[in-house]
């Protein structure tokens, strides 16, 4: 009877506890467990306490019955404070934010299940990687690599994602669209990447199409043609014909592509922040951040609404170029899955025979004129511009004019972008090596751990290295984005994206007309866009504006001024500095204040309950020994551990779990 009554005790007392800790993850079921657990663990040890555990064990036993009424009453205490301990364990155990939801039994076997093959395609592919020689590069194991050149590491790097598939192919394909960060052969190598992507049957395709339409697809098509033109890790391309005779082309996502996605791209984050953790090249480049952003732009790609919007953007933007052509979307059609587009009939330059026949030298500079200038001026003017316009995504139409094709990757500067992408234009045609830097500075976020002076200086080298007397050549831009990658800048991802679309499209503009003069274009574009905005018109608008906004306060200034004087002639000057103006800062202060408060109250509650358990005089209670300090000291001792433990949960719970709260 004893130890029932000491369970109540105990389970009383952790009610209490629970209900002043605020140990709302505490239920019932677990305030039980606790209190059973706490009092096995008292027990064991006021049990040590009592009975002599080297003795025999018959001498024991008899030790506990001789001593029964002492061991209950001893365990108590004990069993209370472990009870107290539980409790704080338990709730920093399940504390979680509030808004958290309760996680069902499906949901947690489909977590595991995700969990489990989460595990065994990363373990297939470290194995794949150590097998092609990556392991260190990687920080999967320590050691230099055993490469004899850039190509060579290359090679294996695309060998390595070929063979892992999946995702990790369209990620070595975004990485060849980053000359910042690669070498011309490393690019060229990883150019050679091929999805191998098996098509869709054509139930499967011809399902997920159907599943898309706001009708049958009899009544939306005229006519498909189940072969596709096109298949890649992402989405597979159809031909197809409408009622009213307008010939298209249908682009569906692939079924069941993103749980596959999402796996691969954790797989592929979590490697690149091991390999920024343990390699230098890894947190010289910082490819924890890169992997996040080719992972970014991957998702971006799954939704092809959003390559729908670039495509009619684009449109929008070379509506004044008749020689470039943007095919256009049926909007009614296009859906997250789906898209559907005018059908451009041509061969991609990349397809096109090497070498310009002397009669078409004209027209073909005319062709790369349009198609510079339709890119340049969007650029400039903050209009949509293609990301990526390689070779192959530029078609030679049958109509001898030039059509885009694939916005997966594009790109828009906004107004303070493109104030500074004027501002490198114009330190590089002067050869300013600090106006370049101040322009990298406004637009960029600039290293820490680098000098301003040694940042200028390796800028000055690049000048003299790549300007010279006349203009650079196409490849400076290149070496320039490299430059500042190299330096630490880290650029916005449109400039960046900006460089990049430059640098393919200079390669483009070579298939085109050889020798083209891109970085002339640049710079004549440049320049008029700079006198433009520099003109008597534009300064005259410019100091519109301005007085626009400080008109008033210019108006106002001689009242402030007087007002001021007065004050400060008879000495009714003052001025007041608010401390803790923002609520937030009160609610730190706050919380901080209340901690050390309540530690100071356990802490003179627990020396003031010790004291009261060491005196020996004071009233009996009727009916037993029991003094009344010591009634008092007990109690002093259960409230300063309840506060302390207060404090001790309060600063180990998970930040959002204590959210609200002091």
């Amino acid at each position: 009877m004893g130890l029932v009554s000491n369970l109540v005790v105990v389970l009383l007392a952790a009610w209490v506890v629970r209900a002043v800790l605020g140990a709302r993850q505490v239920t019932w079921g677990r305030l039980v467990t606790a209190v059973l657990v706490g009092a096995a663990l008292g027990a064991g040890v006021a049990a040590l306490l009592v009975i002599d555990v080297t003795a025999p064990i018959e001498g024991q036993l008899a030790a506990f019955e001789a001593q029964r009424g002492t061991f209950i009453t001893l365990a108590l205490p004990f069993q209370v404070l472990a009870t107290m301990l539980m409790v704080v364990v338990l709730e920093l155990l399940f504390a979680r934010p509030p808004s958290e939801p309760r996680v069902g039994l499906f949901r947690r076997v489909r977590s595991g299940t995700r969990w489990f093959g989460l595990g065994w395609r990363s373990l297939r592919v470290a194995r794949i990687a150590t097998r092609h020689g990556l392991a260190p590069a990687l920080g999967l194991r320590r050691g230099e690599l055993d490469v004899r050149s850039p190509e060579e590491l290359a090679r294996r790097a695309r060998l390595a994602l070929e063979d892992a598939g999946g995702m990790f192919v369209k990620l070595g394909q975004l990485l060849a669209t980053r000359p910042d960060l690669l070498p011309p052969a490393a690019l060229a190598e990883l150019g050679r990447l091929h999805a191998g992507a098996r098509p869709l049957p054509r139930s499967e395709a011809e399902a997920a199409i159907r599943a898309e339409l706001p009708g049958s697809l009899e009544e939306v098509f005229a006519e498909v043609d189940w072969e596709p033109i096109g298949s890649a890790s992402i989405a597979q391309v159809h031909a197809a014909r409408l009622h009213d005779g307008r010939q298209v082309v249908v682009k569906v996502r692939r079924p069941g592509l993103v749980a596959e996605v999402e796996r691969d791209l954790a797989i592929a984050v979590a490697f690149a922040r091991l390999a920024e953790r343990r390699t230098v090249w890894g947190r010289t480049y910082e490819v924890g951040a890169i992997a996040k952003d080719f992972a970014s732009s991957l998702r971006r790609e799954l939704d092809l609404r959003v390559e729908a919007r670039h495509a009619a953007e684009m449109a929008q933007a070379t509506a004044g170029r008749p020689l470039v052509r943007v095919p256009g979307v049926v909007a009614e059609l296009t859906t997250q899955r789906l898209v559907v587009m005018d059908r451009l009939s041509g061969t991609p330059l990349s397809s096109l025979p090497t070498g310009v026949a002397e009669g078409d030298v004209p027209a073909r500079r005319r062709l790369a004129d349009e198609l510079c200038a339709s890119q340049l001026e969007a650029m400039m003017q903050g209009r949509r511009f293609h990301g990526d316009p390689h070779p192959g995504n530029v078609l030679l139409l049958d109509d001898q004019t030039l059509g885009l094709i694939d916005f997966g990757v594009t790109g828009r500067l906004d107004a303070f972008e493109r104030a500074s992408v004027l501002q490198m234009l114009l330190a590089l045609q002067l050869g300013e090596p600090s106006l370049l830097y101040e322009s990298l500075v406004a637009v960029g976020a600039v290293p820490p751990t680098r000098e301003p002076d040694a940042i200028e200086r390796e800028l000055a080298r690049f000048m003299a290295a790549n300007l010279g007397s006349g203009l650079p050549p196409a490849s400076a831009l290149t070496d320039l984005l490299r430059l500042t990658t190299q330096l630490g800048f880290r650029l916005p991802p449109q400039t960046s994206t900006m460089f990049r679309a430059l640098a393919t499209l200079a390669g483009t503009l070579e298939l085109l007309s050889p020798d083209y003069p891109l970085i002339e274009q640049v710079a004549a574009l440049g320049g008029a866009e700079f006198k433009q905005r520099s003109s008597p018109s534009s300064i005259a608008e410019l100091v519109q504006r301005e007085w626009a906004q400080l008109g008033p306060l210019l108006q106002r200034a001689p009242r402030h001024l007087d007002r001021l004087a007065t004050l400060a002639e008879h000495g009714r000057l003052t001025t007041r500095v608010r401390l803790f103006g923002d609520a937030e800062d009160v609610a730190v202060t706050e919380r901080l204040v209340n901690r050390v408060v309540l530690t100071a109250l356990s802490l003179g509650l627990g020396l003031l309950a010790t004291l009261l358990l060491a005196t020996e005089a004071g009233p009996v209670l009727a009916g037993g020994d029991l003094r009344l300090v010591e009634v008092l000291g007990w109690i002093g001792l259960f409230g300063s551990a309840v506060l302390f433990l207060r404090v001790l949960l309060q600063v180990l719970r998970p930040p959002e779990a204590t959210e609200g709260r002091w």
